[in-house]
Parts: structure tokens; sequence; C-alpha cells
């Protein structure tokens, strides 16, 4: 049995490699070879089966795409609420799905942003509004979390907001048609309703009933720096917990007077479990791991039930085999490996023995078996390990397991039937919660509280994964050993690095906005760091600061900020938060906390061979903000590079008085018409230049004209909307160039199509 559920997973993996998707009639082939193998060879007709049915499965999900090439396009629709809308900074996020299909794939769930909003919108109500509509879109950067994917998994097929100038209306409150979705988001509001504006309102909501998303960012970074962040959302030792506090109840019911005597009690203890074990998964809103614990408690339920027993690795594949069938990109989502590899961690350490001591020591050792088994997939998923979380872990598990968990289910029954008495556990529960969260946030801060490897190779991630179960199954000397140099070959592994006299400049794909990072044999500067959105989100945080650590940066020598428009600046407190930053340097009139001063012509320094130099502005200069951003330039021997933020016109003409030829620059103020004059363009005679921008920004940069009279200039021209990160290798030699970009090295059938 596990031998054919790993067969078909690895054959759904596959399709995850792939640049481009095969069309449905070639998925004929491995489908009509799977048949004919069934019977000889199962395990390769289970590789070609899970390979057919996820292209299959992705093939639909993609036809229901909204087009990029109507990107920004204003469409009026009618429209019902599909989730639980999320509170967000200045606006709420919620999901719909269209009451009259005309305008896109009636299959299409969107998500929709609605800023100063008049309402919040409920699942189950009709409304009518005008939304800009934005195609399946995310930032291409190494080491970074991968948007694109994220919203195709979860069925998104666009995203967008709602258009200021159309007042949305409310037309009906069908609530028959989302009746779980419409119960779930009831009850998230009487939790809020109970606890106003207290954090922990937050925390329990997504307890209670998968509302996540209201919890402050603050919160999430220390439940991931202290290794909780399991905790935070529905998971499978929810679901066992809840399973385990319905066989507990039942039990204690049996023996009340006249229940001792009830026939086929194993069989309604089970029926009983899964009815409410499956009520309150689907009402915590069906994540994947409680999804996984559900099949299990639904399996051993069903030999419970029959008096038959399965091996527990073989009820594990079949709750595999079940998910992967049902929906094969669930294995794109790291809540999927974290669960099961976690559990396969348990399954290794059951035999306690009796007495306390046997099990407080098979805790310890569950707790030191999911560490180790799950560094590699931590590291690989998010890029950082919690190393205080063992500990943290060992108390917070069996508190939550307990005491909190049973209060939680408690009070989610009670909301729907007494609101009141329901209010009354929920505040009970928020005043120790409150006064834990400080304390989360001290250790989340302790030193060596968390650990930022640099990403290493999938198949070296695999290996350890590999060797750590392995050691678990096989307590082998000579195999430990090994699995504990592997893993401490993942988890201490450098970053690539320049040679000596060579360097390296990535720009990365931040939107609409720059940050770009030069990287030397020793030494880090970071150019620029990235917009802020609205509501005061950073870019830097899904972009920037993951890949610096995947790049197995953990501290960076010099930073400078070109000037203060906040799609330049916009990451800077993030970043100097997160790691250490050892000079800042700034554009004229900030006032930045800590900068060593502002950005003058002249300025120079030479790190392990390659040389800098300050451009702009000159000392004494007056003007906009723009013409006095930064302008570096950076020379080494294998080649130059001419980094420039938003100069216009009067500042590209000062710059024309120095030597500004280069082999790569950055397009000045994005590719904007003010800027890129015909002298500056046949002064540097770049041969590549990068224009820093988002996709469809409301600008159109690059601007065409521009573009076009780079081009004529002999300068190819990059756009980061399009191409996603581009990074560029200068060897230790004279003209040892390599360019890269993320989306073209690296693309994928789920990723939109580079037009560039």
């Amino acid at each position: 049995m596990s031998r054919l559920v790993l067969a078909f997973a690895g054959g759904a993996a596959s399709v995850l490699g792939l640049a481009v998707l095969p069309s449905p009639a070639g998925l004929l082939l491995p489908a009509m070879a799977g048949l004919l193998l069934w019977r000889r060879q199962a395990v390769i007709a289970m590789v070609l089966g899970g390979f057919a049915w996820t292209s299959l499965t992705a093939t639909l999900r993609l036809a229901s795409d909204w087009p990029c090439v109507r990107d920004r396009e204003t469409v009026a629709m009618t429209a019902v609420v599909a989730a639980p809308a999320t509170l967000r900074d200045g606006r709420i996020e919620f999901d719909v799905q269209l009451a009259k299909p005309d305008v896109a794939d009636p299959r299409s769930r969107l998500r929709l942003s609605w800023y100063e909003p008049a309402a919040q919108p409920m699942p189950g109500q009709r409304w009518r509004l005008a939304a800009r509509l934005r195609c399946r879109n995310g930032m291409a950067n190494a080491g970074a979390p991968d948007r694109e994917l994220d919203l195709l998994r979860q069925g998104i097929a666009g995203t967008g907001y709602l258009a200021s100038d159309v007042t949305p209306v409310l037309i009906a409150d069908e609530r028959w048609r989302h009746p779980v979705e419409r119960l779930r988001a009831v009850i998230a509001a009487r939790i809020d309703a109970a606890l106003p504006g207290r954090a922990s309102a937050a925390v329990l909501q997504g307890l209670a009933v998968g509302v996540r998303g209201n919890v402050p960012d603050a919160l999430w970074e220390a439940f991931a720096t202290t290794g909780i962040a399991h905790l935070m959302a529905i998971s499978g030792l929810h679901v066992t917990g809840c399973a385990l506090f319905v066989l507990w109840l039942l039990r204690l019911a049996w023996r009340l007077p006249g229940c001792g005597q009830v026939r086929a009690r194993t069989a309604i203890e089970m029926t009983v479990i899964v009815i409410v074990t499956t009520g309150y998964s689907v009402l915590a809103g069906a994540s994947l791991p409680a999804l996984r614990t559900l099949t299990m408690v639904s399996i051993v339920a069903w030999q419970r039930a029959l008096r038959r027993t399965l091996p527990v690795h073989a009820t594990l594949a079949t709750a595999a085999l079940l998910l992967v069938a049902a929906d094969p990109l669930a294995m794109t989502s790291p809540g999927f490996w974290l669960s099961f590899v976690a559990t396969a961690a348990l399954l290794t350490l059951m035999d306690a023995g009796t007495g306390r001591l046997a099990w407080l020591v098979a805790f310890l050792r569950s707790q030191a078996a999911i560490f180790s088994l799950l560094a590699p997939v931590l590291m690989a998923t998010f890029g950082r390990l919690s190393l205080v979380a063992p500990l943290v872990n060992a108390i917070a598990i069996p508190v939550f397991t307990f005491l909190l968990l049973p209060a939680i289910l408690l009070a989610t029954g009670l909301s729907v039937v007494a609101p009141d008495a329901a209010a009354g556990i929920w505040r009970a529960l928020a005043t120790p919660l409150d006064a834990t969260w400080p304390w989360l946030q001290f250790a989340g801060h302790l030193p060596g509280a968390t650990w930022s490897p640099a990403a290493q190779s999938l198949p070296l991630t695999v290996m350890a994964t590999l060797f750590a179960f392995g050691s678990m199954l096989a307590p082998l000397r000579g195999l430990r050993l090994a699995a504990t140099a592997v893993l401490l070959g993942l988890v201490l592994g450098r970053g690539e690095r320049p040679a000596e006299n060579a360097w390296t400049l990535t720009v990365l794909d931040v939107g609409q906005g720059l940050s770009a990072v030069v990287q030397t044999h020793d030494h880090v500067l970071v150019f620029d760091t990235g917009p802020r959105w609205r509501g005061g989100l950073t870019v830097a945080r899904v972009t920037l600061l993951p890949w610096l650590r995947a790049a197995g940066i953990r501290g960076i020598d010099r930073m400078i900020i070109s000037h203060g428009d906040v799609d330049h600046s916009g990451g800077s407190a993030l970043i100097r938060e997160s790691m250490p930053v050892g000079q800042i340097i700034t554009g004229p009139d900030m006032a930045v906390a800590g900068a060593a001063g502002a950005c003058r012509r002249g300025q120079h320094w030479r790190w392990d061979g390659v040389e800098f130099h300050v451009l702009n502005p000159p000392a004494g200069a007056v003007g906009s903000d723009n013409d006095n951003s930064c302008a570096l330039m950076v020379a080494g021997r294998g080649g130059s590079a001419l980094l420039l933020a938003d100069p216009e016109a009067s500042a590209e003409s000062a710059l024309l008085s120095q030597d500004i030829a280069a082999d790569i620059v950055l397009l000045p103020h994005h590719g904007s018409r003010t800027s890129s004059s015909p002298g500056l363009v046949a002064a540097v005679r770049a041969r590549l230049g990068i224009a820093s921008t988002g996709l469809g920004n409301r600008w159109g940069l690059p601007d065409p004209g521009v573009v076009a009279r780079w081009r004529a200039a002999g300068t190819s021209v990059l756009d980061t909307a399009q191409t996603g990160a581009v990074t560029i290798r200068f060897g230790a030699q004279r003209g040892h160039i390599d360019a890269r970009a993320n989306r073209l090295e690296s693309g994928r059938w789920w990723q939109r199509t580079p037009l560039t």
C-alpha cells in the first residue's frame, strides 16, 4: 500500500517540475498506459496515474484564471461573498463568486479588497459592485513565497479592489448559499464583539473557526520565532484533541443511569466522533492538516466499529492517497508536508512504555524527533528555524491540548446556541492569552532564538529528511551519525559568495519600487528596500528579507536609501529590525535614526577589489527629492553597473560631467519619460538596462518610448515585472558577465508567461 501511495505522489509531484503542462490530448497516452500496466506493474501504473490526474487537475484550474491581457480592467459584476472577510489595516479582504458569470469564467473565485469600507460583507450576501481586476500574479524572487502558486492552490482565479467611484450595493442576503462559511463569520464576529480591540480576539478566531487573517503581524512573528505557529492554525493536533475530547465525554455519558447497557457502544462512539470532528474540521475552514487528521480519524473509527485493525503506517498512507487524489495541488502546501512528516515522526516513537517517567521521556523524544525531522522542511519552506521551539512547545502543547483546546471547543459550540455564555468563556480565555504574548515576543527576540540558514539544493534537503527519518526507524549509530552530519551540513551551509575581485548585483522583483543588492567576497550592500503598501505592510517582508536569508546573508555592511519616496525606502525599518546593518547612508533631507550621513558626490570606498563611487547628489545641491536621489557606480575587473534611483532631466545633466559609462544600468525613475534623456543614454552605453516596475502599474512604466531609446543605443532592456528578479554575476576578469532572470530561468506552468 505504501509503495503505491508513494508512486502516485511521485507522479503527481513530477508535474510540479514542468515548465509547461501537457495538452489534454497528450495525457491520453500516460493514462492508457497506466490502465494497461495496472495488473503487472502497479507501481508504474500509479506513477502514470498520478502524473495524468495532476496534469488534468492543473489544466482545469488554469482555465478559470482571469487573463493577464485584461489586467487592471474595471468590471461591473454581481457577486456572492463566499468566505468570511478578513480585516486589514484600512481595508477588508473577501472572496466572491460571480452570480452572473458573463464577465469571467463561472468557476472563478476572486479575492477583492475594499478600501475604507462602509460595511463588512458576509458569506451568502449578493452584491452589485465594480472592481478593478488583477490576474493571478506574484513577485518572483529566489527564496521568497510563491504567491501565484498559493493563489492557485486556494482556487483564486484573480484578485482586485473595488472601484472608488462606484458605490457597492447589497442586493440580497442569501444565507443558504454558503451556510458553513456564514456560520464561521458569525462566530468570528461574536468573538470580536466579546473582545473588542484585543489581540487575543484574532487568535481565538483562528483557533475556533480558522479565520486567521486578523492576527497582527507582530504576533505572527512571535509565533514563527518561537516555533508555535502550528498551534495557531487548525491542524491535526486540534482535530485529534477534538476527537479525544468527544470520546471522553461519551465515556462519561455511559456512566449515567440507564446508559451502561446500551448495545453497540463502540459503533455509537465512533459515529459520534466522526460526525463531530467532521463538523469541527469544516467549521474551521477545512485546512489540509485538519483534513488529513480527519481522514485518519475516520479510518480508525471505521476499523474500530468493524473490529478490524490496520497498521498505522497504512492508515497514514491511505489518508495521503485520499487527499492527493482529491486535490493533487495539496502537495504544494507546506502544511501538507509538515503535517505528514510530524505524524510520521510521532509514529516512530509510539512505544512509550508505562509510568509517568516513561511518558515524559517519550514526550521529550517526540519533540526532539519532530524538531529534527521537520528542520529540512521548515528551512526549505520558511527559510528559518526556531531554536527555542522544542522548549516552548514542551510547555505550550500540554497547556493547549488539555486546557485551552477543550475550552475553545466548548465556547465555539455555545457561540451558536448561547452567545452570551460563550462571550464569558472568550473573555476568560483572553486574559491569560494577553498576558502570554509579551513573553512570547521576548522569547522570540532572545539572541539565537532563530537561525536562517542559506538555501540549499533540493536533493540535499530530501537527503537530509530521508536520513533523519531512517535513523528513527532504524536507530543504528552509523546511520544516526550520517543523519546528523547531513542535517548539520544543511543548517550550517553557506550561501554562494563571489570570489575575490568578483561581485554580484541582484535587482529584486519588488513591484513598483526598487531594491538591489551588491555582494562582494566579504561584504553586502543594499541599495533601497522596496515599497510600502497601503495599510503599512512592506514588500520587503516577502521579497528582500527572504531573499537575503536564502542567500545566507545574516548582516548588511552598508545600506543606501536613495531618497524618501516610499517605493524606495518602505522596507528600511523592517530590514534594520531583522538583521544587523553596519552603516546607513540616505538621500538628503531624510531623517533616519542611526544614519551615518547623506550621499554626496565624491564618496568612495573599496571592498574586496571592487570600487564604489557615489555620483549624485553634489554637495550643496538644491532641487527635488528625485533629483537629489543617490546614484552609485560599482566597478570591478569583470564590469561595472550604474545604480540610479529617480533622477530626472536636471540631475541627469549634472551626471554627464562625470564618466558614467557602465555595462549595466538601472533605468532611472523606473523607465519614466521624465528621465533617460538622450544624452544620458549615449553616455552610459550600457549592454543591459533593468527597469524595476510592477505589473500593470498605473503609470505605464517603463515607457515604450524610453525602452525604444535605450534599445536603439544597443542596450537590451529587462523589466522585473516580466522577468522577475535579475541577477548579474561579474567575474574576476574583464568581460565575464552572466545575467539571469528568475522567470526566464526557473519558470513553471503556474507562473504567468513573461512578455519580454
